[in-house]
């Protein structure tokens, strides 16, 4: 499934993912506010709806509250700017189809303002012996940020069993978020797992995710895949 971005589209979609108050269970959507363009309408706006996410029990809002409290008046400004900036939403849209080359991969827009990170992970690494099953998992999360503010997230991962070089069973897979865009809204279908055919051999998971944006603003839905094997991580996308 390729992601869409409808225009007209005015949140970042900061998904960054999973971890997007706003963090919500997985195949659930997050309720945004009445008139989402408020939160955004002042830094202590912002603020108000952040303090208002980590009283309802999500640390992570109360984290970003933090980081955007030590910005700068201007760069608060800049800040909320930036995350109702279509613009923005294009920039993590694009770079959130690339692979990984690396363990991590930068993106950097708006000069620098704005960073979409894309890591895999895995664990615990090295081979199994030929006599002994092991447990592993594997991970591809594609993020963002704002001025080093946490902003968005979309994670996927597969756990799975590995004798040798073999993957023997898969597990229940899961998918995390946050979202700290007032005006955006995230869910995710159930997600599926699977081995795939030899010699690939790989355990898969995959999940596709659904933003839209209060007032008929936009919309963007993408499908986010990660495989691993007895090395750990081999492949992910989101796209």
């Amino acid at each position: 499934m390729r992601s869409t971005i409808r225009r007209g589209s005015v949140a970042a979609l900061s998904l960054g993912l999973s971890a997007l108050a706003l963090t919500a269970l997985p195949g659930t959507a997050s309720a945004a506010p009445s008139d989402p363009s408020s939160a955004t309408a002042s830094s202590a706006a912002y603020i108000a709806y952040l303090d208002g996410k980590a009283a309802a029990g999500d640390t992570g809002a109360g984290e970003t509250a933090e980081q955007f409290k030590a910005l700068s008046t201007d760069d608060q400004s800049r800040f909320l700017d930036l995350i109702g900036d279509p613009e923005t939403t294009k920039a993590f849209a694009e770079a959130a189809s690339e692979a990984p080359t690396s363990a991590s991969a930068r993106t950097v827009r708006a000069g620098g303002d704005v960073v979409i990170e894309r890591v895999s992970e895995s664990g615990p690494q090295g081979l199994a012996t030929a006599a002994a099953a092991k447990d592993m998992w594997a991970s591809y999360t594609v993020y963002d940020t704002v001025f080093g503010v946490k902003v968005t997230k979309v994670s996927v991962r597969t756990n799975y069993q590995v004798k040798g070089k073999d993957t023997t069973k898969v597990y229940p897979g899961s998918a995390t978020h946050y979202n700290y865009v007032p005006a955006a809204s995230f869910s995710n279908s159930a997600v599926k797992e699977w081995i795939s055919s030899p010699p690939a051999d790989n355990a898969q998971s995959e999940t596709v995710w659904t933003a839209t944006w209060t007032g008929g603003l936009g919309s963007w839905s993408a499908r986010e895949r990660v495989w691993g094997d007895y090395r750990g991580f081999v492949g992910g996308y989101l796209k």
